[in-house]
């Protein structure tokens, strides 16, 4: 199938954001349809809504956003999207909305001066991003989906993570949220985190991922999605921690997924070393391979120009697994298969193995 995916990058001093567009040819109506996995800040938004004008119009034909998918609620993912929401058609946006879940949240909250409707009004507030969202599409009558393991988009995307059940109980965990009888899990696991030597130096055979390393629940909460484009398959990650991508990884073995034999994979939150782990990247990729080798899958990572993200020690282990990783740091990037090529654009170059990596914080 003729696809292409777009990773969007801005060219100024900025922050961390993720913006991913994509289209894919339908043999059926032999249109290319539009998709938005999150949106970034304002800027990348406005980034991203003058690339598709100027690179997804087809002739005669008005620019439609077949759906959207916000996959949580932080600014660098969510709000560029209002943006998108504004300027184009969008025909329907895949957002899971806190407020929805307020009966389940009710019932395990433990302060009893918090009432239901007052519930309601703090997680709008809490996770404001979504609710300018779901402003717009209420305004321009777009409907809005949830979105948990198993919902199918299209025939060819499919949510891998959070389920209903995981979702609930990291909003009922999150620091948004009143406390709960539940010790969160952030807590628990900081409470064992060791501390690691400084000046540390890696080389193919060793890699000092932590095991016990963990993010925050809202970006635990985020929608992981694979695309099947047929000879091509992809998977976006968002900000996804450990837990949400072993429950992705646990899904799509349910399903018959082979996760090492995905082409196209999303660093998870901008190449963050508090999202995977040796063990965990072991299941996803699979194991080291022999040095320098690579075996045709690509990995992606959203960053600023002037960030200090993607960790090398991450990339590094992505590379040990036979994966390539670009990175956009300031431009947009491209991943295509048998689409077009654009005039004055040209290949962009891998990220090397690094020797010398980041230290861990004391």
């Amino acid at each position: 199938m003729k696809y292409e995916i777009d990773f969007i990058g801005i060219n100024k001093e900025g922050k961390d954001a993720d913006a991913i567009c994509f289209r894919y040819f339908n043999e059926t109506d032999y249109k290319y349809h539009i998709g938005i996995y999150d949106g970034g800040t304002n800027d990348y938004g406005i980034e991203m809504k003058e690339h598709i004008k100027k690179y997804y119009k087809q002739e005669n034909e008005k620019i439609v956003i077949d759906f959207i998918v916000c996959s949580h609620s932080d600014l660098d993912h969510a709000s560029g999207l209002t943006e998108i929401l504004k300027e184009f058609e969008v025909k329907k946006v895949y957002v899971n909305l806190p407020w929805l879940y307020v009966d389940e949240l009710y019932e395990i909250i433990k302060d009893g001066r918090i009432t239901k409707n007052s519930l309601e009004d703090r997680l709008r507030k809490s996770y404001k991003y979504v609710d300018d969202i779901e402003k717009i599409c209420i305004e321009k009558n777009i409907p809005i989906e949830e979105s948990f393991e198993g919902t199918n988009i299209d025939d060819r995307f499919k949510i891998l993570s959070p389920s209903k059940k995981f979702y609930i109980d990291l909003l009922a965990e999150s620091s948004k949220t009143p406390e709960t009888e539940k010790e969160s899990f952030e807590r628990m696991i900081f409470n064992k985190v060791q501390k690691i030597l400084n000046n540390i130096r890696e080389t193919w055979d060793t890699e000092y991922l932590r095991e016990d390393v963990s993010t925050s629940s809202e970006n635990e909460m985020s929608i992981i999605l694979y695309g099947d484009m047929d000879e091509e398959k992809f998977i976006f990650m968002g900000d996804a921690g450990i837990r949400a991508i072993n429950k992705a990884i646990e899904y799509m073995k349910k399903q018959n997924i082979n996760c090492k034999k995905i082409d196209v994979y999303q660093i998870p939150h901008h190449g963050g070393r508090r999202n995977v782990s040796t063990t965990l990247l072991n299941k996803l990729l699979g194991s080291k391979v022999s040095e320098g080798y690579e075996d045709g899958r690509a990995a992606f990572v959203l960053a600023a120009k002037n960030s200090d993200h993607p960790k090398r020690m991450v990339t590094n282990a992505y590379k040990r697994r036979g994966v390539k990783v670009f990175e956009t740091k300031g431009k947009t990037i491209r991943h295509q298969h048998n689409t077009p090529n654009r005039e004055g654009w040209t290949a962009t170059t891998a990220v090397k193995f690094y020797n010398e990596v980041e230290d861990w914080d004391d």
